[in-house]
């Protein structure tokens, strides 16, 4: 069995991670955006790194270094779980995978475990990444004894396991009560939609919590600390503990709880694995269909349902492509709830709300938008998209009014919101109104542009697309600097009126807009894309 897992996870992380399309390819251009995409990578961890040891130090600095490995664990636990729970269903579910490996001499519980071990080390690798500075940091100015790097490096290796777990009952059990439904896919949407919604309120909840925490602590009241992250996830304490006091006891009962979720959770779907595959990919068939009259539509009104079928026929797509957009609305009520007041006091700065708001507003649905994968996901499909009388121009448009029709909606309620309780002057209502709106547009053009330069057709699950994809990397490093450099702009230029700088901010983002639409037109009318 152990060959078998090791056997099955070796091709899952092949096919996930393209080693080997980079290794035996001929196409420079398929190895250069590898290539590309190992030196974002790099980068965004060594900011991650930086943003981490800046933090661990501070906690020591302030007289709480025992913390670290708790703040660090539960950080890790809380994005694994963020980033797992949208992908656990479809990749443990994915009947057309499992049909495929259960030909196979391979038992369910050997697919079953590959599918988490695949899981389990990119998780891992996100522990690594944020764990590892702290710890270094944490070492070089506390000098713990042996055991601190002993049992840390254990922590490191079961980390993701009890997230994983979790992410993964809450996955099949928004799957199981979706798959009920005639409208499953709809149903899988909203539900886990509610679902990070609820999780995004409650880790906003925790940051100010935090913030009110560090009063407490400079106060000298530190043991608060630990009672409120011991409530709110206690493997974290655990961990602490075993770490820094070097308690082994601490140790074995954080293995023994994250192992003995895993196993159990493992044992348990292993025995309905199958029969929970075909439940979840029944399709209801009806046999009363009637040809009816065929009606002529305009050519962007088609290519728009088209588009609107596709994207709504795919949970994976929405969740993660909608996620800037709530995240957009969450920002907009914490700040009308908390007040300008608030946000600056607990920044330290004053008028930094009223300044960077529009920004930031604005930025969150660049980070993601459903362009930056809207051809790719065409897949193996796309040949019939050449054989349509269709212009590049029309099926642009088609895709780019997708994302403004989704996006609508989100932007119109934060904007309400904002200025319903905020009450700015004109000026500020027109940069709260004019920059989000003009970072939308851009985002929607822009995720359009990066994906025609790194394309995927050829991929066998929608995660290779949504996930991993090189531009939809790429579009969150540019939404990141497009949404940077205007705020450094404004603490820089602090003199300078704010809507000045919004003013500047919304042409470039107008006139990057434009000219990408007027490179895109030089292209050939008809049949946009060729295979090779």
């Amino acid at each position: 069995m152990t060959r078998q897992i090791r056997l099955l996870t070796k091709l899952s992380l092949y096919g996930m991670f393209g080693f080997n399309e980079f290794r035996h390819t001929k196409d420079k251009k398929k190895k250069l955006g590898y290539c590309l995409m190992g030196v974002l990578w790099a980068l965004l961890i060594l900011m991650m790194a930086a943003y981490v040891g800046a933090a661990s130090y501070g906690f020591v600095i302030i007289g709480m270094g025992y913390f670290v490995p708790a703040v660090l664990a539960l950080v890790v636990s809380l994005v694994a779980f963020f980033f797992t729970i949208a992908k656990a269903g479809p990749v443990l579910f994915d009947q057309r995978a499992y049909e495929k490996q259960v030909a196979l001499p391979v038992t369910a519980k050997s697919i079953i475990a590959s599918r988490f071990l695949s899981m389990y080390l990119t998780d891992m690798l996100l522990g690594v990444a944020v764990m590892l500075p702290g710890m270094v940091v944490y070492g070089m100015l506390e000098k713990p004894g042996f055991t601190f790097y002993l049992y840390g490096a254990i922590v490191v290796l079961f980390l993701p396991l009890l997230p994983l777990t979790a992410a993964s009952v809450a996955g099949a059990l928004i799957a199981g009560i979706a798959g009920r439904w005639k409208r499953k896919n709809l149903v899988s949407i909203l539900l886990t939609m509610i679902f990070l919604c609820v999780f995004l309120v409650g880790s906003m909840g925790m940051s100010r919590m935090g913030e009110d925490e560090l009063i407490v602590i400079m106060e000298g009241m530190a043991q608060q600390l630990g009672n409120r992250i011991g409530s709110a996830y206690p493997p974290a304490l655990w961990i602490s503990e075993a770490m820094v006091s070097g308690k082994a006891a601490a140790l074995v009962l954080f293995l023994g709880v994250s192992l003995g979720c895993f196993l159990i959770f493992l044992e348990i779907l292993g025995h309905f694995y199958g029969h929970v595959c075909g439940l979840l990919s029944a399709r209801e068939a009806r046999g009363n269909y009637r040809m009816e009259s065929l009606r002529a539509r305009p050519v962007i009104r088609s290519l728009l349902e088209r588009e609107w079928r596709r994207y709504f026929s795919s949970s994976i797509y929405v969740v993660n492509t909608l996620t800037g957009e709530v995240m957009m609305v969450l920002l907009a009520i914490g700040v009308a709830m908390a007040g300008k007041d608030s946000v600056d006091k607990m920044l330290g700065l004053p008028g930094v709300a009223e300044r960077a708001l529009p920004v930031l507003l604005g930025a969150f649905p660049v980070l993601m938008p459903l362009t930056a994968c809207s051809l790719s996901m065409e897949g193996k499909s796309w040949w019939m998209m050449q054989t349509l009388p269709v212009s590049r121009r029309d099926m642009i448009r088609s895709k780019v009014a997708l994302q403004l029709i989704v996006t609508l909606p989100f932007y119109l309620a934060s904007e309400a919101i904002l200025i319903a309780a905020l009450r700015p002057g004109w000026t500020e209502t027109i940069s709260l109104l004019a920059v989000p709106a003009a970072y939308i547009l851009f985002g929607a053009r822009t995720g359009i542009a990066v994906n025609e330069r790194f394309p995927v057709f050829d991929w066998d699950s929608e995660i290779k697309v949504v996930k991993q994809g090189a531009s939809v990397f790429l579009m969150m490093v540019i939404g990141l600097v497009s949404a940077a450099a205007p705020i450094i702009a404004l603490f820089i230029l602090w003199e300078l009126p704010a809507y000045a700088v919004y003013g500047i901010v919304v042409i470039l983002l107008l006139l990057l807009t434009g000219l990408m639409e007027l490179g895109g037109r030089k292209r050939e009318p008809c049949g946009p894309y060729r295979l090779d």
